[in-house]
């Protein structure tokens, strides 16, 4: 786990924060429809935890269509990893704004911004 905010910290807000991914999908299995990511919260713990623990739930499930992507946006992706098979890698990083009320999520892919949601606290 990585956390991009600690309890105590003071957040700016309209100040993004990256939470960047790198992701694999086979070639064989066809072009990448998605990639899905978990934000996690903490709100017992003063110090953030390794692993998931009891006190550990989920804030968010972000999951970032890719189906929109030109075979010429996948080709550059296509990397050979060291078990011999193709995988398309794609990397990229989720920008979080935070707000008094909700949070602002951005995808970054392959150098370009894609889907925007925000979250709002009820």
């Amino acid at each position: 786990m990585r956390w991009i905010i600690q309890r105590g910290e003071a957040v700016e807000e309209n100040k993004p924060h990256k939470i960047t991914f790198i992701n694999d999908h086979l070639v064989s299995d066809g072009k990448p429809k998605s990639v899905t990511l978990n934000v996690w919260v903490d709100s017992d713990n003063l110090k953030a935890p390794v692993h998931k623990d009891g006190s550990v739930r989920k804030l968010v499930t972000l999951e970032a269509n890719l189906q929109h992507l030109s075979e010429a946006d996948l080709r550059p992706m296509i990397t050979t990893r060291p078990d011999g098979k193709k995988y398309y890698v794609t990397s990229g990083a989720v920008e979080a704004t935070f707000y008094s009320a909700s949070t602002k999520y951005v995808l970054l892919c392959q150098g370009k911004r894609y889907d925007t949601v925000t979250a709002e606290y009820v």
